[in-house]
């Protein structure tokens, strides 16, 4: 047996003889490997919490593999992990595996694959995909041309604290596009809500 699942065993039976949530408690040790970027550590901790089902490893697993750390790159078996965090709600895996089908890559671009997941998250309330799902609106990628559509996303999106979202708006009215008119002070407005608090 390896040194890291000796020591994710070892753990598990101190916590489980505590009383404590097991999963839980594995998956805060891979996070402090992946902290201290202990790659491997941590790969092989969530591997194991990943094949028993725990969806927020399943993503971090996923994005593991995405980038090569602890693992070697490779974009398919990152999709397999966030397909299966995705699917179980995981907020992390619902957004890799929409941007990886925007991006294609892992798997052939599809931008009306990527727009039904970012949708997806999106209505949950999650910014960057509200801000994916205007983009998609405006450009016609995935979903029709929608300028109403497109502020309506790009307004919750500034709403969620999205700086890009703010920017956007403030281009749309200082072009008059998206189906808004031209408006200099709107656009300053929203300029302004793209700068970052200053407390």
């Amino acid at each position: 047996m390896s040194a890291p699942a000796t020591r994710a065993l070892i753990l598990g039976l101190l916590l489980a003889l505590a009383g404590c949530d097991e999963r839980q408690a594995q998956y805060r040790v891979a996070m402090k490997h992946l902290f201290q970027r202990d790659y491997r550590d941590a790969a092989a901790l969530l591997s194991t919490l990943a094949n028993n089902g725990h969806a927020t490893s399943q993503f971090r697993l996923g994005y593991l593999y995405r980038q090569g750390l602890g693992v070697p790159r490779n974009p398919r078996l990152a999709i397999y992990w966030f397909e299966k965090a995705a699917r179980q709600e995981d907020v992390g895996g619902q957004y890799w595996l929409a941007e990886s089908y925007r991006r294609g890559e892992g798997v052939p671009a599809s931008p009306e694959l990527a727009f039904q997941w970012f949708q997806r998250l999106a209505e949950r309330g999650y910014a960057p995909a509200q801000y994916q799902v205007a983009l998609a609106h405006i450009d016609g990628r995935g979903a029709p041309k929608d300028g109403p559509a497109a502020v309506e996303w790009l307004q919750k999106a500034v709403a969620g604290g999205h700086a890009d979202a703010a920017r956007r708006l403030a281009r749309a009215y200082r072009a008059g596009e998206l189906g808004l008119p031209p408006n200099p002070e709107q656009a300053a407005e929203w300029e302004r809500k793209s700068q970052p608090t200053r407390f």
